[in-house]
């Protein structure tokens, strides 16, 4: 079986014939895992087009996609690109496509739409949102942003460790957003006349800022014009400011003197500064392959996961955090507060079927063994249809709370519970 149709499979609407044809091939979890990730070069091959993209809440839109020419001996890459308030996929894509080329990564550029509710609207909820009319970009991961990835990975076969998210005003202000809550997703982001929220605007946001420590693990580079009065470029200078203080490692700011709030005025023609400069960096740009230490804020349960941690339960009106760490081979030590309940997504690249490995989750201790299942890893692909995201085994323990008098033994569940499809 090859990687292309071991992925079809898993997203055929017929699980039980997608079992049945793994079953027939004798393909168990640790070889559908590995399928899963695996390259087939049959799926590149160079176009230009528009294909039509769905949402986790069915709704439809336009996607403009470059695909470049073949490269031997490199595996396709993706660039994710959102345009800005009053544009569209199709006209920002140019600007990206000899990007791409040299680059050998996919450009798609999805149009946005008007979102099914105001929460999340670009952080501009109750008034101002209900006011704000335009199509817009939903923040929390459920709407076209993170279903082009979905697409890029699915129908392209791109490597889940090549693919940046890029974006221009709201879509820069998306890219923000999208990658303090989906940093795990991505090997860089590059926001482009940006903000972390509208409402710096008015002054600090704190709630939103919260999660910005959730990016230094993730290679930026922020690019702002000098003379945009639309998002003035105070809030990028702050933004990098803060993470450079907390030692961010990979992290470029560009302010064009002259450039204003259009993307056109950036200087981003085939053979510019900022051109080169910018393919120089994302070049070698990787996302890192199951990190051995998690640090992961979050403020929802759609954003509670990063690699191969996950906070669930999350506290309303609380941002949650968790510090995962495997210590040894057999042993993670986790922190966590604002979540009832913590998850861990274990794989066999870590782990050898029956391999007992002691958690301890607040000071609690629980035994785990680890346990392969077929069914988890074709669940956990449908989820995100990212190999690198995929797990063998889920397991679920509480979070012992500080008011608990006397705290329990951890509920340890090894049943992956399955969320919809984006």
């Amino acid at each position: 079986m090859m990687p292309h149709e071991a992925r079809a499979l898993c997203l055929h609407p017929d699980l039980d014939k997608a079992h049945a044809e793994f079953s027939r091939n004798d393909i168990g979890a640790a070889q559908l895992r590995d399928l899963l990730g695996g390259a087939d070069e049959s799926e590149w091959r160079a176009r230009s087009t528009v294909v039509e993209l769905s949402d986790k809440f069915g709704r439809r839109t336009d996607m403009s996609v470059h695909v470049p020419p073949y490269r031997p001996g490199r595996r396709l890459g993706a660039l994710i690109l959102l345009h800005g308030a009053g544009g569209s996929g199709e006209q920002v894509l140019p600007y990206f496509t000899a990007l791409g080329n040299r680059l050998s990564m996919a450009v798609v550029a999805p149009t946005a739409q008007q979102p099914t509710r105001t929460a999340h609207n670009l952080d501009l909820a109750g008034i101002f949102g209900s006011r704000f009319r335009m199509p817009r970009w939903d923040l929390d991961g459920e709407d076209f942003p993170l279903a082009a990835l979905r697409w890029v990975l699915s129908e392209l076969g791109a490597d889940p460790d090549r693919c940046v998210l890029t974006g221009v005003s709201m879509g820069g202000l998306a890219t923000w957003n999208l990658s303090m809550r989906f940093w795990h997703s991505f090997a860089a982001a590059v926001p482009f006349n940006g903000a972390l929220s509208i409402w710096e605007s008015f002054g600090t946001d704190a709630r939103t800022r919260a999660l910005l420590p959730n990016t230094l693990p993730l290679p930026l580079f922020v690019v702002h014009g000098a003379e945009d009065e639309r998002i003035p470029a105070r809030s990028d200078r702050e933004s990098v400011r803060t993470l450079r203080d907390l030692g961010h490692e990979n992290l470029e700011y560009v302010e064009v003197p002259e450039g204003a709030h259009g993307l056109d005025t950036l200087g981003l023609a085939e053979d510019s500064p900022l051109s080169r400069q910018l393919e120089r960096w994302l070049g070698p740009a990787s996302r890192p392959k199951q990190p051995a230490e998690i640090r992961h804020r979050a403020n929802e349960d759609a954003h509670g996961r990063a690699h191969w941690v996950g906070l669930d339960d999350i506290t309303p009106q609380r941002t949650a955090d968790v510090h995962a760490r495997w210590t040894t081979s057999n042993r993670i030590d986790i922190e966590a507060s604002g979540a009832r309940r913590v998850a861990l997504y274990l794989r066999g690249d870590r782990l050898a079927p029956g391999e007992t490995i002691r958690v301890t989750v607040n000071g609690i201790v629980s035994s785990v063994r680890f346990a392969p299942d077929l069914a988890t890893v074709h669940h956990t692909f449908r989820e995100t249809a990212d190999p690198g995201l995929v797990a063998e085994q889920v397991v679920r323990l509480d979070v012992p709370q500080p008011h608990d008098d006397e705290p329990t033994e951890p509920t340890n569940r090894t049943r992956c519970r399955v969320a919809d499809s984006i």
